[in-house]
This record gives structure tokens, C-alpha cells and sequence, in this order.
């Protein structure tokens, strides 16, 4: 939940915005402190820093300039408003937690101790130590952790605001929900009129559907440009499942329930619910709808939903008004067939090898016009050829690589440059189905005895059990997508090596092509810390990041770190007068340098050496905390365990976007900071992040030990559907696990640094000193957060 906008500055822009009004009011020819105007004394000053260390924060010197000449009461609750952002992310918020002296009091207690707390919180509820919340309120005067380096905030003002939301409108990505939640947060601060320009720049539908409903629904107009009949049936969804939500209060977002039956916010379920439009309403929307040429190939594409509209709406229509919606109305009931050129390109595709030349190139020239369809599809036509024809398709490809969007040609090049690197692409996979499940405490004490009366018999049983699997592997092996899922392959593309270069640059070329027809850079200096981030083609399910983040990035943790400790905060779902319990599991999974599973920490298995677990807590009415602590780092690091990743669940079947409370992160610590009776030093927090997945186990982060390296994966992950397993590490899950771990470690990524590169190729010069650049692309550290609005509008 967006509380203000400086929750949005925070994590966007590593700032603090402040008022065009308040800023009018600053007399810069007044001395520092004056103690005649109303502003800041130097002792209220000084504690309004001390509190910002106490969570890893500072102002940079323009800011605290500012600052420290605002009015009194308006600096103080800005600070304030800030601070309690901040402390979403990085503070104990007074939640409870199992061991009130962890980890000390774990490390000296008897493994049978700790199961026998353990059940006994099951059964009773029982905490040691009787009440047992973290008594201590976070210190806001405290002193940074010995490891903390602080972030040092700038100013942020109408311009930097402005800039913010058109990259956000203007980006060339899928964003994320959360970042589409920004947009419209953002789009308050404008007029309809401004609105109306800026939505010219959006590109891509799902922020065009969000930004246009959430304007029908507060101001009543319909803001946006739309070019395809798909683009107004997703504006239709959204807007019924919205309304049906706000009616029922439901916690679904991209679902919603009639009669105990939850209907998917999907074009293709086989349940679609419409809200009930006035004439009004369905008049401004059919009046969209005919204005767009040539929409019978989209609504024969969803000809069921579109049915299904038209059969409650249609006597509502005047379909003599709207020629363009009557001829599909028209196919829709039968009046007229019509095949769709897909149809006849699909066809056409299976049997490209019978076509002579002549017959090949009339298909790739009227292929080749639907340019975006043609380049997703380059490989898979090149695959049912033979060689005599790759010379056709391939100059179909240069031809229509100028009117297709960089993304889609990043995609290509992403694909075979892994292509290229991967010979041995497999074509089998696992296809995991998924199903809801309900859980009982019951199963969690059954699978601590499961774990320790069995520990020993595990052990034995596991290198067979893993043998199985990589014997499972090569009869099945698996393929995960950018997202962590695994996928079916339709087809595995066998090219020769020499033709996947060639396609390579050819690729390459073309995303310079359409680079050079952008404004010009002049010099562009880019940071050598861009090499450790990968360039993201969609953001759609990510995870909300205290600094902005892309999967498979890399980036250092301090090399003076004795103890690193995970941690999850989360509170019960409270909805009108009710409380819902919620029980979120915190856990790490241990792999070797070949990515195969060695242990895992958690509710079931809490006692490992190099690892401490605080206690599993299965209730949160005022909020609960686990920790993991990983200490002896230097005695992991010559062990077998290479690879170390941070899990969490959600235990009783809430997603965590239904939850909406669930807060993580690492700290970084000394050995003395961690054996504190201070559980979360918030200057400490390093990788701070909410989970807000529409899913019940989400992957973060990985520690690679070799490299001293976190590896950003924010990956979601299926639930097992075996109901007496909820929640325990099976092993389809660990099979999956090494599948991701494998793809995010070992895939070939496109980096920003590439990005960027050729985009000072294309646009201007790409220099090496920062005094020489007219753009810097300064390093990526807590000063300068990577500009990720600015780089997925800007530079794809």
C-alpha cells in the first residue's frame, strides 16, 4: 500500500520529495539555525539525522540544506513520514518472536528442547519466556551497525517527480504490480489534459488497462489511446474484476469469487465475469472499440469472451452507430466466416519445407508484415527449413526488424545467445500442475517427527534419492523460464552454430538500427558495476525491492561479514471486524558447487550446524518475526555448501498478495552485533524487500560463497499439490530448485552494461572519464540506486 508519495521517491529515486509550496517559503539570505524564523534548532536538527543513521540513512548536502531552512512542523512531519517508510522495510515494528534472546539462547539449547518448544507452540500456542514480543522498541537514536554504509538521500521536486512518472508511463517492459500502482498514484498530481499527452508515450498494454480504469473509476474519463480489440477486452476485465472486488471486498487482485468459484482475470478462463456498464459507459467504450481498424483477427482470437459480451450488451448497442463492431458482431453469431491470418500463417509454417522459392517468399512477405509475430517466431521457421531457405527468412527478418520494439528484438538476441551457449537444449520437461491446498498444524508437528525420529535414515536414504532424480533428469530433463517456472517446450531449436551468429548480429544490427533513430546521447560514461546487472524484458511479477533490482543481477556483500541473517516479518490478514491467522515459513536451502541439494533449515529440519533457525511462529495478531542466522562463513566457504538460498511460504493458503504484510531481508553483521540482545540492527539491512507475488512460496535471494556474491532471483515457485507434504522440501521441489538455480547461475545474460554500450554506439560516444560524459552512469551503490525507470524507457 502506497501511504504517500515519498514511499515511492524512496525506492525509485533514493530521495525525499518536498513540496513546490514549502520550498517558496525558504529564505535563502537568512543565516543556518535562525533562531528568529521558524525553522529547525540545531539540536532538532542533529536528532532528526541521528534517528536517519539509526536506519542506514543520511541526507546529501543539498537535502540537508533544505531541510534545515523549512518550516519547523512541516520538516518534522516530512521526516517523520519518511521514517516511517523506511521502517516498513528495515525495523522490528515491535513484532513478537519465538526465542526472545536469540540466537544465544538457541545455539545453548538441546536439540530435543528446541522440538519439544516447538510442538508445544503448536498445540498451545506457547511461547518461552511467557509474553514474548520484542520488548525493546527499535532505538531511533541508535548508532549504525559496525558494517552499515549509510545511503545518503537526495532532494526530490516536481521535475524529478514528472521525469518519474512519464519513464514509468513510458516504458518498454511489462511493469511490475506494484509499479503500476505508482503510475496511478503519480497520475493525481496531474490535470486530464496533461494526462491525455503523457498516456501518447505509453507502450505497453498493461499500464495503458491500469492507468485507464483507475481514471474511469476517480475521474470519470477514459484516459489513453487504444489500438487493438484485445487492448479494450483487457480494459473491460479489469474494470469488472475491480468493481467486483471493491463490492465484495475480496482479497483476490488477478481473481475473483462467484459461489465459492474463483474466476481468473485471464482471457483465456473458461469463467469471465463483466461488470454491469450503463449506456453511458458501454457507449464511450464500443465508441473506442469501432475506431480501430481492422479488429476482426483479435475477436476472433477471444471470440468466446467477446461472445459471451455481446450476448448480455448487444440490445444495449445501437450497432448501426458502430459499422466496424457490427462485422464483428456479425462473425460472431454466424453470419460469416472468417479465418485469421495466423490461422494461414500456422499452417503455412508446418509445411515451409514443400513451399519452392517463389511460394516461400510470397508467405515471408505476407508474414513478415505482422513484424512483431514474425521476429518471436524467426527461430521456429528456420527450424522446419532447410538450409536453401534460411537466406529467405533471414532477409524477412532484416526487413522487418525496424518496425518491431527493442524488446522484442532483446528477446530474440537473449534467446540465441543461450542458444549459442547451451548445445544440449533439451525438449522434455516436467509439466507441474498445481492445486490448491489447506493446512493444519497438524502436518507441521508431523513433519518435525518425520525429521528427526527419521534424520538419520534421510541421510542415508539421500544420495540414492538423488541419484534417482539425476537419473529422472536425463530420462526428463527440464527447461525453466526467465521466471522460474518450468515450461513446455513446443519444439527445440536445432540451428547450426555458424547460422546463430550470423542471426546474432544480424539481431544486434538491427537493435542498433532503431537506437539511432532516438535523440542523441553525445558522450555517455557507463560504470563498470553495470556489468553485474542483466537487462529485464519484463518486470510482471516481481517483488518490491528497497533499491531497483533485475533478476539474475549480481552484487557484492562486505567481506568483513561474520553472520549473515535472514529475516521475514508478517502480520494476520484483518478484514472489517475479523482476524485471520497467517503463518509465513522462513527457510535456507543448501546446494554444492553442481547445484545438487545438500540440506535445508527450516520449521522441520531447525537444527544444522553453520545455521541457527529463532523459532517457527504459526499466529501473528501483532505482527511475528524469524530469523536465520548463517555464521562460521569462513567454515561454510570450505565446505561442500557453494550456494545458499532464501525461501519463504506461505504456510495456510494465503498468497502474499492477500497478506500484504510480508517484509525481508539479509543483514549483514558482526559476530558480536549478532550475539547482541538486539535481534534486527536496521542500519544493518543491506537487501530489504516486501513480497507481494500473487503466489505462496517466493525464492529471493541467493548467496554464492565463492564469489561473495548475492544473485537477485525473486523468483516464485509452485506449490506441491501432495496435501500430506505441504510445505516440507519434497523432491519435485528440490529437482525444481536445482532446475532454477541452474538457469539463473549458468544462463547467458544480456547486461546493462551491453544496453547501454549500444546505446552510445547508436546515439553518440561512449567516453571513459566522468568529466569528459555530458550522461553518467555512475556506479550502482547505496548513493545511486540503478535508474531502472529511466533505462526500461529511455535505453530499450
Amino acid at each position: 500500500m502506497i501511504k504517500s508519495i515519498n514511499n515511492i521517491t524512496l525506492r525509485h529515486l533514493n530521495g525525499i520529495y518536498i513540496q513546490k509550496d514549502e520550498l517558496k517559503k525558504i529564505d535563502n539570505n537568512s543565516n543556518f539555525f535562525d533562531e528568529n524564523r521558524n525553522t529547525l534548532s540545531v539540536s532538532e536538527f542533529a536528532t532528526i539525522v541521528k534517528k536517519f543513521k539509526g536506519f542506514g540513512y543520511t541526507f546529501e548536502k543539498d537535502l540537508a540544506y533544505i531541510i534545515s531552512r523549512l518550516d519547523k512542523e512541516y520538516a518534522i512531519l516530512l521526516c517523520e513520514e519518511v521514517l516511517e517508510n523506511i521502517k516498513e522495510f528495515k525495523s522490528d515494528k515491535n513484532y513478537t518472536i519465538f526465542y526472545k534472546n536469540f540466537p544465544n539462547e538457541v545455539i545453548n539449547m538441546e536439540t530435543a528442547d528446541i522440538y519439544l518448544n516447538q510442538i508445544l507452540h503448536y498445540w498451545f500456542g506457547y511461547l518461552p519466556h511467557g509474553k514474548n514480543e520484542n520488548t525493546e522498541k527499535e532505538d531511533l537514536g541508535s548508532e549504525p551497525a559496525e558494517l552499515a554504509e549509510l545511503y545518503h538521500l537526495k532532494f526530490a521536486g516536481d521535475q524529478e517527480i514528472e521525469t518519474l512518472f512519464m519513464n514509468l508511463l513510458s516504458s518498454n517492459v511489462t511493469l511490475s504490480q506494484q509499479y503500476l500502482n505508482d503510475v496511478c498514484f503519480l497520475s493525481n498530481g496531474f490535470s486530464d489534459e496533461e494526462l491525455e499527452k503523457y498516456c501518447n508515450n505509453i507502450q505497453m498494454k498493461e499500464t495503458l488497462t491500469t492507468l485507464a480504469s483507475y481514471t474511469l473509476k476517480h475521474r470519470n474519463f477514459l484516459a489513453g489511446n487504444f489500438n487493438t480489440a484485445t487492448d479494450i477486452l483487457r480494459l473491460i476485465t479489469k474494470i469488472s474484476n475491480d468493481e467486483f472486488n471493491r463490492k465484495n471486498n475480496s482479497w483476490y487482485s488477478d481473481s475473483i469469487i462467484v459461489k465459492n468459484r474463483i474466476i481468473r482475470n485471464d482471457l483465456n478462463a473458461k469463467h469471465i465475469y463483466f461488470k454491469y456498464f450503463n449506456r453511458t459507459e458501454l457507449n464511450a467504450i464500443i465508441k473506442k472499440l469501432d475506431s480501430i481498424s481492422n479488429i476482426l483477427p483479435d475477436i476472433k482470437r477471444y471470440r468466446k469472451v467477446w461472445h459471451k459480451f455481446f450476448m448480455f450488451y448487444a440490445k444495449k448497442i445501437n450497432l448501426k452507430k458502430y459499422k466496424n463492431v457490427k462485422k464483428a458482431v456479425d462473425m460472431l453469431f454466424g453470419e460469416f466466416s472468417f479465418e485469421t491470418e495466423k490461422g494461414y500463417f500456422n499452417k503455412m509454417s508446418v509445411n515451409i519445407q514443400n513451399l519452392n522459392n517463389d511460394e516461400l517468399k510470397i508467405f515471408i512477405t505476407k508474414f513478415s508484415k505482422y513484424s512483431g509475430d514474425y521476429v518471436r517466431n524467426v527461430l521456429s521457421l528456420l527450424n522446419n527449413a532447410n538450409e536453401t531457405q534460411y537466406e529467405i527468412i533471414t532477409n524477412g527478418l532484416k526487413s522487418c526488424m525496424k518496425d518491431v520494439n527493442n524488446r522484442i528484438l532483446f528477446q530474440l538476441y537473449d534467446r540465441i545467445l543461450n542458444l549459442l551457449e547451451k548445445e544440449n537444449l533439451k525438449n522434455t520437461v516436467k509439466k507441474q500442475e498445481i492445486s490448491e491446498e489447506k493446512s493444519k498444524n497438524f502436518f507441521k508437528i508431523r513433519n518435525i517427527f518425520r525429521s528427526t525420529i527419521n534424520k538419520d535414515k534421510n541421510l542415508e536414504n539421500k544420495e540414492i534419492e538423488n541419484n534417482q532424480i539425476e537419473k529422472e533428469n536425463e530420462i526428463i530433463p527440464r527447461v525453466v523460464n526467465s521466471k522460474g517456472t518450468w515450461r513446455k517446450l513446443d519444439e527445440t531449436i536445432f540451428l547450426n552454430e555458424n547460422l546463430l551468429k550470423f542471426l546474432l548480429e544480424t539481431v544486434k544490427n538491427g537493435i542498433l538500427e532503431n537506437l539511432k533513430l532516438r535523440n542523441p546521447l553525445e558522450k555517455v560514461f557507463i560504470d563498470e558495476s553495470y556489468k553485474n546487472i542483466t537487462v529485464t524484458t519484463s518486470e510482471k511479477d516481481s517483488n518490491i525491492s528497497l533499491k531497483p533490482m533485475t533478476r539474475g543481477s549480481r552484487f557484492s556483500f562486505n567481506n568483513d561479514a561474520e553472520v549473515l541473517r535472514f529475516f521475514v516479518g508478517w502480520k494476520n490478514i484483518k478484514e472489517k471486524k475479523n482476524e485471520v491467522r497467517v503463518d509465513i515459513d522462513l527457510s535456507v536451502v543448501c546446494f554444492d558447487e553442481n547445484f545438487k541439494f545438500l540440506k535445508t533449515v527450516a520449521y522441520y529440519n531447525q537444527v544444522e550446524p553453520n545455521f541457527v533457525f529463532s523459532g517457527d511462529i504459526t499466529n501473528a495478531p501483532n505482527g511475528a518475526l524469524e530469523f536465520i542466522d548463517v555464521y562460521n562463513l569462513e567454515k561454510l566457504k570450505n565446505s561442500d555448501t557453494r550456494y545458499v538460498l532464501m525461501e519463504i511460504r506461505s504456510y495456510n493458503g494465503f498468497s502474499f498478495e492477500e497478506i500484504g504484510s510480508v517484509y525481508a531481508g539479509v543483514l549483514e553483521l558482526t559476530k558480536k552485533e549478532a550475539m547482541s540482545d538486539k535481534n534486527l540492527y536496521s542500519s544493518a539491512v543491506t537487501q530489504g524487500f516486501q513480497i507481494l507475488s500473487n503466489t505462496r512460496t517466493t525464492n529471493t535471494i541467493l548467496i554464492d560463497f565463492e564469489k561473495n556474491e548475492y544473485v537477485w532471483i525473486d523468483m516464485n515457485m509452485p506449490v506441491s499439490e501432495n496435501f500430506s507434504f505441504n510445505n516440507y522440501l519434497n523432491k519435485t521441489d528440490i529437482a525444481h530448485l536445482e532446475d532454477v538455480l541452474k538457469y539463473f547461475v549458468n544462463k547467458k545474460y544480456v547486461t546493462m552494461y551491453e544496453l547501454l554500450h549500444l546505446n552510445a554506439i547508436a546515439r553518440g560516444t561512449q567516453v571513459f572519464e566522468k568529466e569528459n560524459a555530458d550522461i553518467i552512469f555512475n556506479k550502482v551503490d547505496n548513493d545511486n540506486p540503478l535508474p531502472l525507470n529511466d533505462i526500461l524507457a529511455n535505453y530499450i
